[in-house]
């Protein structure tokens, strides 16, 4: 018997679609779709970063009276059939200024195959990407090819389903007879009645990871959570620490469990803000996306003890030492303590001292104790040098060209790496640049400098300098006003690490190498920046600079209402050093390589970074 080709298609993608539109079963743990996310819930606020490293949050989004998620996945064919149609509903709604985004949850899609999927479909669209999928979650999202409109006026779904009746499994109709979604956007806009505010999806089934485990059991805080935020959370989680709350037990725990669910989504928690697709780092503190789901997982469960003693409660972190490098060989105090209000916006406190060493010095450590981490937000540590010292100053413009030591927000205490040094000259004066915050009560502070000798002189300097741009002139209301700066490496040098510094526009900063052959590469993305984390991104792997090379440092301001942290919208902002003003510096930590032994001294420097790094 011969079969046509047509009825051979349509056999086809009638198994293709049983296959891929079976229902996801009872042990995902997922909601049913009659207790799905409805039109009238408010959708809780996320941000996810996108197929090309952008990072987008919901409630960003006000200055749009809508934002249109459409749910897509590699390979659905309904999603594919449907970009044109999502194109023109993005032309036809233009002049609103409506938002369209789509949302990958497919745990078997990454970022690469994701923006090659999206260049060979045309989808010039974000896609954001919800890996741990806590959004798809939240959302009670079952299928690819879904649409959920949601008003910006009050963050609720006002329709959610299909995009229109011409697409089905194995089927398609020559036209549209039954246009849901735009007529739900036409609807919305003329403040009529949405009917239906809700239709049936079809589109390829997603699979979740199952809430309850394989064995039937509960996943247990005592055996399964605990260890993961002893690992990650409670050294800022803990007494004295700057965390807002001790992470002591596991009734602590469960009761911030809703909160521990919201900084999750809106990835405020855990404090680490680099793309992880450019470069990696020996201090990063992010959690991998099985870690995120196994806690997200627990909550919805609703944060089960389990048995056996609570970790958190009978293994208290070991009380962390004055100074975790021993004791100092010289020590750099502040001549009083700072008296700090309750409540307010502190400008920024300098103090000045002079260095405690008698003669010039080379260091192999300098370590900055914070008296109060309660308060101490950070602080960096300025030299000014004598004029007998001929070198430059890092205190010139409030230390623009750099720094010399810092205490930072989840701040390691290291030594410098392995074969470098600082220099200290005699006589040199030490500046203190300290940032406090309030915490509700008067506070006071006393911060110190430990100071720990080279027992020989190192084989080369340790230079923190800066890619920095003092020309700023943000216009009121831009959302993303780019800038840039660089430095240019004048002989072959080793990089160790990166610290971006901006004020609260800051949005996002990037690093890139361009290298005198020609290549180009990014060493760090921070996609999301925030002012609260001054972090240093220490390179695992030490990076080689020939002389010659181009370190370019990128970014953009927000000075949109839509920014919470704007104090002024209105406000055309120049550079400054009050955090209502603005800054853009690309910190980072180098050494030029050792002369008079060519290649030799060029590896051993190198190896010697590597042995640092780890």
């Amino acid at each position: 018997m011969r079969i046509g080709k047509n009825t051979f298609w349509k056999a086809t993608f009638f198994f293709m679609w049983l296959g891929l539109g079976l229902a996801v079963s009872e042990k995902s743990g997922l909601a049913k779709s009659k207790s799905e996310k409805s039109p009238s819930d408010v959708v809780d606020n996320f941000r996810l970063l996108d197929h090309q490293g952008k990072s987008h949050e919901l409630y960003r989004q006000a200055q749009a009276p809508v934002v249109v998620l459409i749910v897509g996945g590699n390979g659905c064919p309904i999603v594919r059939q449907s970009i044109g149609t999502i194109k023109a509903l993005r032309d036809r709604f233009a002049e609103q200024k409506f938002v369209f985004w789509f949302l990958n949850a497919n745990s078997q899609d990454d970022q690469v195959s994701i923006a090659a999927e999206a260049k060979e479909f045309g989808i010039e669209f974000p896609i954001l990407m919800d890996a741990a999928q806590l959004v798809a979650r939240s959302l009670k999202i079952t299928r690819t090819a879904e649409a959920i409109a949601i008003s910006t006026k009050d963050w609720k779904i006002f329709y959610r389903g299909a995009i229109d009746d011409r697409l089905g499994y194995a089927t398609q109709k020559v036209k549209t007879t039954q246009p849901f979604l735009v007529d739900a956007l036409e609807n919305f806009l003329a403040g009529k009645k949405i009917s239906p505010a809700a239709t049936k999806v079809k589109g390829c089934a997603i699979s979740f990871a199952a809430i309850v485990p394989a064995d039937g059991k509960t996943i247990s805080y005592t055996k399964e959570i605990a260890p993961i935020l002893q690992k990650n959370c409670v050294v800022c989680h803990s007494a004295g620490n700057i965390g807002p709350f001790a992470m002591s037990s596991y009734e602590k725990v469960k009761g911030w469990s809703s909160m521990i669910r919201e900084v999750f989504l809106e990835q405020r928690m855990p404090p680490w803000h680099a793309d992880p697709q450019h470069g990696k780092f020996v201090n990063d503190r992010s959690l991998s996306t099985e870690q995120i789901k196994t806690l997200m997982a627990w909550i919805e469960q609703g944060s089960p003890r389990g048995n056996g003693p609570d970790p958190l409660a009978t293994e208290a972190p070991p009380a962390v030492p004055d100074w975790p490098l021993g004791k100092p060989d010289y020590l750099v105090s502040m001549p009083k303590e700072v008296q700090l209000p309750a409540t307010g916006v502190f400008p920024y406190r300098y103090v000045m001292v002079e260095s405690p060493i008698p003669e010039d010095a080379w260091l192999r450590a300098a370590v900055v104790k914070a008296g109060n981490r309660k308060v101490l937000h950070h602080c960096l540590v300025f030299v000014k040098y004598p004029k007998t010292a001929g070198r430059p100053q890092t205190d010139d413009r409030g230390g623009l060209a750099g720094f010399f030591a810092a205490f930072l927000p989840g701040t390691e205490e290291v030594t410098f790496p392995e074969g470098t040094g600082k220099f200290l000259p005699k006589g040199t004066k030490i500046i203190f640049q300290l940032h406090y915050s309030a915490t509700g009560k008067v506070e006071t502070d006393l911060t110190e400098m430990g100071l720990y000798l080279c027992k020989t002189k190192p084989q080369t300097e340790l230079h923190t300098r800066s890619a920095v741009k003092t020309v700023l002139d943000i216009p009121p209301g831009d959302r993303d006003h780019e800038v840039d700066a660089q430095f240019t490496f004048a002989r072959d040098s080793t990089l160790y690490s990166l610290s971006p510094h901006m004020h609260v526009r800051g949005s996002r900063v990037k690093y890139e190498a361009f290298y005198p052959d020609g290549k180009r590469e990014v060493l760090l993305s921070v996609p999301n920046y925030d002012f609260n984390w001054q972090t240093l991104y220490r390179l695992a792997e030490p990076k080689r600079m020939p002389a010659g090379t181009k370190l370019v440092c990128s970014g953009a301001f927000d000075n949109s209402p839509q920014n919470p942290a704007n104090p002024d919208p209105t406000k055309l902002v120049h550079f400054g050093e009050q955090t209502f003003d603005e800054m853009f510096i690309g910190y980072f930590n180098y050494a030029e390589l050792p002369q008079g032994n060519g290649t030799a001294a060029a590896a051993a420097a190198d190896k010697a970074g590597k042995r640092a790094a780890k």
